[in-house]
């Protein structure tokens, strides 16, 4: 009976845990640099906004750049402060906002909005695997082009018009229809956000057609 492993099995395991140790190593001295220079890292933890970020990329947050529509901003959660999530920024203080049948409408007009070849995306956030063939869509606001995902394509997620009062952003995932954001818990205190998302550092994983290769350094 032949014996299991071997000397190229454990060199093999050992340029595994270099590999990692040197992701590891890289990350702590951007995230120590960071600091120094006005930027952070973040992390996504949900789906909000795929198919900008999926759950486990870290991105870089620049702290100083200000923020206004289109953006990725990184705010507190308004239903837990200790938390932060990235969402984007689609209203200002006194914008009109509401969204019918995945279309957002502002002061008036609806924002530009075309559809495009659906996507495979892979969520695993609840812990199981799951394969969802998603809808995309190439998005306009604030002078920003981003694609959004549409997993209901006939309805979505729809919201009465709102006025974003003074002081405040009305923020909302790329991921449209399954996002949690000012839809759920109304417009956020522009104080509370702490930077914009500015890059994707490094990706989590591959989740279907967003690839890893394909996202990394990507713009946000």
């Amino acid at each position: 009976m032949a014996e299991s492993g071997g000397p190229k099995e454990a060199r093999d395991v050992g340029k595994l845990l270099k590999f990692v140790f040197g992701v590891i190593v890289v990350v702590a001295v951007v995230a120590v640099i960071g600091r120094l220079f006005f930027f952070e890292l973040g992390k996504t933890r949900s789906y909000s906004m795929v198919p900008t970020l999926v759950a486990g990329d870290v991105f870089v947050v620049s702290t100083v750049s200000l923020l206004g529509q289109g953006d990725v901003a990184v705010c507190e959660n308004p239903d837990d402060p200790a938390e932060l999530v990235a969402l984007r920024v689609i209203g200002v203080p006194g914008d009109e906002i509401s969204f019918w049948r995945n279309h957002i409408k502002m002061n008036g007009s609806v924002v530009q909005h075309s559809v495009e070849d659906p996507i495979l995306y892979v969520d695993r956030t609840s812990g199981e695997e799951m394969e969802y063939a998603v809808n995309i869509a190439e998005e306009l606001v604030g002078g920003r082009l981003y694609h959004v995902a549409l997993m209901d394509r006939a309805g979505g997620k729809e919201m009465r018009p709102i006025v974003v009062p003074e002081g405040h952003f009305f923020v909302a995932g790329d991921n449209r229809n399954m996002s949690i954001d000012s839809r759920n818990f109304g417009a956020i205190p522009i104080e509370s956000c702490v930077g914009k998302a500015v890059f994707l550092l490094w990706p989590g994983e591959d989740s279907g057609s967003l690839t890893r290769t394909a996202r990394l350094l990507s713009k946000l």
